[in-house]
């Protein structure tokens, strides 16, 4: 049976979602074995639920539809058809600017900061659906961009100025959503819930050789309303639970 190592295991979680935004909004496979090699198949699965439910796809980004509401989506849509008559910047165009800038050159830096943004429009996408309207984090984001290309000589390496940027944007967005909330502890406390009771659903399954019933993991110590709960968020579980 898999158990979950309780050392550190909300500080891996938060990483591995940490490690998705930076990614562009996506894990792999990899990562998640990576960060949680201890987890069973249905605890990976409810791990990808819990990850979905911040915006974070495994393999591939999540669709717009999956993130945002219809009117968010639409606004998102037309911002970013306003984004897209600007100018584009290649990895080597990027460093020439980031040198120019780094050298007191303003119109690099005015350069920069418009080819940052629809970056910063694409991670606003992965704080969605917190109580905070994607534009009004577009624009949050936006100011964290312009203080960032403030700072370019706080780097080494222009190469480290994307995750400097990606970092000053985060940040500001945690904030504006407070990263921490109450919704965000839920979703940790309701994944952590379902592995849990994934892992003695598997286990009672294969001792019985049949699917089980909530009321018989119910009488192995588990609520059961948590039972149906989890049952609710991850349709897997139906693999082992008799519903």
């Amino acid at each position: 049976m898999a158990e979950i190592k309780e050392d550190g295991f909300l500080e891996r979680l938060g990483s591995l979602k940490e490690a998705g935004i930076m990614n562009g909004g996506f894990v792999t496979e990899e990562d998640i074995a990576s960060f949680f090699p201890e987890l069973s198949e249905l605890q990976r699965e409810a791990l990808k639920t819990y990850l979905k439910d911040n915006n974070i796809g495994t393999g591939a980004p999540l669709e717009d539809k999956d993130i945002l509401a219809e009117e968010e989506s639409l606004s998102l849509k037309l911002y970013m058809e306003e984004l897209a008559a600007g100018e584009k910047l290649s990895d080597d165009m990027k460093r020439v600017l980031i040198m120019n800038a780094l050298n007191g050159d303003n119109s690099a830096r005015d350069r920069l900061i418009q080819g940052y943004l629809p970056d910063v429009a694409d991670l606003a996408k992965l704080y969605a659906g917190q109580g905070v309207d994607v534009i009004d984090l577009i624009g949050e984001g936006n100011v964290a961009l312009t203080v960032a290309i403030g700072m370019l000589e706080s780097i080494e390496e222009p190469a480290d100025c994307d995750e400097m940027v990606a970092r000053s944007v985060m940040n500001a967005m945690e904030a504006m959503v407070g990263s921490e909330n109450e919704e965000t502890e839920m979703l940790k406390a309701a994944f952590a819930k379902v592995a849990r009771i994934a892992d003695k659903a598997k286990e009672l399954s294969e001792d019985y050789r049949r699917k089980v019933s909530v009321a018989e993991l119910a009488g192995e110590g588990l609520d059961e309303e948590e039972i149906w709960e989890a049952l609710r968020l991850s349709k897997g579980l139906t693999e082992y639970i008799a519903i």
